[in-house]
């Protein structure tokens, strides 16, 4: 059985009795990781562990982003030290399908092996954004069921719900010691052009878990509304463009297609 992964602020025990309930209903052993709560912490110690620098203010990230992206790289170092090939991440508003009991009982490590992977995307997101509910994939077969593999060739943000390889972390944090960027925008950004690069990650649809967002809500998503975070620059515009581009050939060469996510709940 993979090792699981909750990532939880201790201000917010209801999630964690919620998640809780859920896994054990599963039968699946999992353990609570402290996450960095912002309200808690030195804004300036933040960013100085977090990294700044061009790319920075081409992907800006509020306090609230800084403390969930170096809870998830704080991870990263323990999935690395340990002794398990694969590991699952969770935050807490994940809610999960049935099916999610059988896919941890899958080998991922030789699925993701074999296909060069080294981060699986897990999550379906409920909300508008259209780049999240029809992310660009390379159909890659069957994970479990009736569950599709896909290499992910396009953006598909959130960090709801992830597989990460020890390999993968070990390498993370040798490149990248300092994030730079959200930690969504890190891992499954095309344009940031960061850990994606390295981790050549995939996604499964229908998605096994659920980001919990209509019945929780988002700390950081109220921070960036209040106006931390601005309107795209040009810099940043630019290079969605580009992608696009990229992105417009690769589906009209057939190589990849739009994938319409699903919940398996």
């Amino acid at each position: 059985m993979l090792p699981i992964h909750v990532i939880n602020l201790a201000r917010r025990p209801d999630r964690l009795a919620r998640i809780g309930a859920e896994l054990d209903g599963l039968g699946l052993s999992w353990r609570r990781v402290e996450a960095i709560d912002a309200a808690e912490s030195d804004p300036a110690q933040l960013a100085s562990a977090f990294g700044a620098g061009a790319l920075g203010r081409v992907f800006p990230a509020t306090l609230g982003d800084m403390a969930c992206s170096l809870t998830h790289q704080c991870l990263w170092g323990e999935i690395a030290g340990g002794d398990a090939e694969v590991a699952i991440v969770l935050e807490d508003d994940a809610r999960l399908a049935a099916g999610f009991a059988a896919l941890a009982d899958v080998d991922l490590a030789g699925l993701m092996g074999r296909h060069g992977m080294g981060a699986l995307k897990l999550e379906f997101w409920p909300g508008p954004q259209r780049s999240r509910r029809f992310p660009l994939g390379e159909a890659l077969g069957q994970v479990e069921g009736e569950a599709g593999l896909f290499r992910m060739r396009s953006s598909f943000l959130g960090t709801c719900g992830y597989v990460l390889t020890r390999e993968a972390a070990e390498r993370l944090l040798t490149r990248y010691p300092r994030l730079g960027v959200p930690v969504d925008h890190f891992l499954f950004g095309a344009e940031a052009g960061r850990g994606y690069r390295l981790l050549k990650p995939g996604f499964v649809n229908p998605a096994p878990v659920l980001h919990d967002v209509d019945t929780f809500g988002s700390d950081i998503g109220a921070e960036r509304e209040a106006g931390f975070v601005g309107p795209r620059g040009w810099r940043r515009r630019l290079r969605d463009h580009r992608h696009r581009k990229r992105q417009q050939a690769e589906l009209e060469r057939g190589s990849t297609v739009r994938v319409e996510m699903r919940f398996a709940g």
